[in-house]
């Protein structure tokens, strides 16, 4: 079967990148990495078309800077990101969103996120990307 394309998954939950992994994997090459260094280092090596990354990895803002070095790469700024996370569960009722400056993603899911809903996400990117 021919792939869609390329997502690498960026978050510390090894559950949450293993199903979603498995679930993926039926219509992309997907890639993994545990932290925001590895997810850097990946993300530049491998060229994805979809990033999807947590908020809240081994420090409390590494997913925010983990967006802001890609943003600043110039190989790398245009990878739409989806960032997924807790945190606006957490926090009620304040919320996180996407915004063009502090916040630069392309899509914010809150976690739990089902399989098929981030799916349809990486779809959409990806299509966007083409």
């Amino acid at each position: 079967m021919e792939r869609r394309g390329k997502v690498l998954l960026i978050d510390d939950d090894v559950d949450f990148v293993r199903i979603n992994k498995a679930f993926l994997e039926r219509e992309y090459d997907v890639a993994a990495a545990y932290d925001g260094k590895e997810g850097l280092a990946k993300a530049k090596e491998v060229r994805p078309d979809v990033i999807v990354l947590d908020v809240m990895m081994e420090e409390l803002n590494a997913g925010f800077d983990v967006v802001h070095e890609l943003r600043a790469d110039p190989a790398l700024r245009n990878i739409p990101i989806i960032m997924v996370t807790s945190v606006n569960r957490m926090l009620r009722p304040l919320r996180f969103d996407a915004d063009d400056d502090w916040l630069p993603v392309d899509c914010f899911l809150d976690k739990p996120v089902s399989p098929d809903l981030l799916l349809r996400e990486v779809e959409r990117l990806a299509k966007a990307v083409r």
